[in-house]
């Protein structure tokens, strides 16, 4: 049996042409941002980022983890999920009451379809 080719993992002429294309162009967009530094300015710049990186890298991951949380603490309580329908129109109706107002709205709305 012949298995389906992963995507990404396998590319054929065309794709490799234009994947060293766009290698090419973001070389060469590289080169013209970076030609006024110097060797050591340009490894001093990528010891910066290198840097910076590792910060945002834990960031993300704190916020990520305080969002976990907070999804739980949300299901947890029954709030994961949107209400169904909107009440806030006549929250002191009985549910027996609000189900006559709709049949209600629905036998009228049928009875003007009828010519």
């Amino acid at each position: 049996m012949r298995r389906e080719p992963e995507p990404g993992k396998y590319h054929g002429p065309i794709t490799n042409y234009l994947l060293r294309e766009e290698i090419d162009r973001e070389a060469r967009a590289a080169a013209a941002e970076f030609a006024d530094l110097s060797d050591d300015e340009l490894l001093a710049r990528e010891t910066e980022l290198d840097q910076r990186w590792v910060t945002v890298r834990e960031e993300h991951q704190r916020l990520f983890d305080e969002r976990r949380k907070v999804k739980r603490e949300k299901s947890r309580r029954g709030l994961f999920l949107p209400p169904l329908h909107d009440d806030e129109t006549d929250t002191d109706a009985s549910p027996s009451e609000k189900l006559e107002a709709a049949l209600a709205a629905s036998k009228k709305k049928r009875q003007q379809r009828r010519p």
